[in-house]
């Protein structure tokens, strides 16, 4: 069986997470020790000091600035990590289906599944409940190639919620 998805692309995942999760966190303790820093200034002024409304602007300005960072990358950068981090958890843990096929076609067409990015292998397999043929889209990850598997092979891989796991082409006789 060739591995199409390994356990070593889950660690990766979960690294990358950790990055994301440590740069926001060294952003939160700066702002935190910022406005610690501008709580003090403001506790040693005296009482109707022409520098309070100075301290005060200061502070909502970092403060507006901080939820506006907050929104943007945890809107952005981190959900698309974290989300890709719940799939190849998924992939690692998940029950597994094996299904042979034969390939019929590469599918270009960006297709979303728990908001992470695929484009799909096209196999026609026999249903023995309805006795006929039909298509079976197989997800690939957007960034990654396709697998080298050309018209008409039988294949036999390994699925785990319609993702592809791995493969293994099957000779013909």
């Amino acid at each position: 069986m060739i591995e199409y998805f390994r356990e070593e692309d889950f660690f990766k995942a979960k690294s990358q997470r950790k990055k994301v999760l440590y740069l926001f966190y060294a952003v939160l303790a700066v702002y935190v020790i910022f406005s610690l820093g501008m709580f003090l200034w403001y506790r040693t002024l005296p009482y109707m000091s022409g520098q309070i409304i100075k301290v005060k602007v200061i502070h909502h300005v970092i403060s507006v600035l901080f939820v506006i960072f907050t929104f943007i990358f945890m809107g952005i950068p981190f959900k698309r990590v974290n989300r890709y981090y719940k799939l190849t958890r998924n992939l690692l843990t998940g029950i597994r289906e094996t299904s042979t096929g034969s390939f019929f076609e590469y599918d270009e067409t960006l297709q979303d599944k728990d908001g992470v990015d695929f484009k799909s292998l096209v196999f026609i397999e026999w249903n023995k409940y309805k006795n006929d043929f039909f298509e079976r889209k197989v997800l690939v990850f957007d960034e990654r190639e396709f697998p080298q598997i050309k018209e008409g092979q039988n294949v036999t891989y390994v699925t785990q919620g319609n993702v592809l796991v791995s493969y293994k082409i099957l000779e013909e006789n």
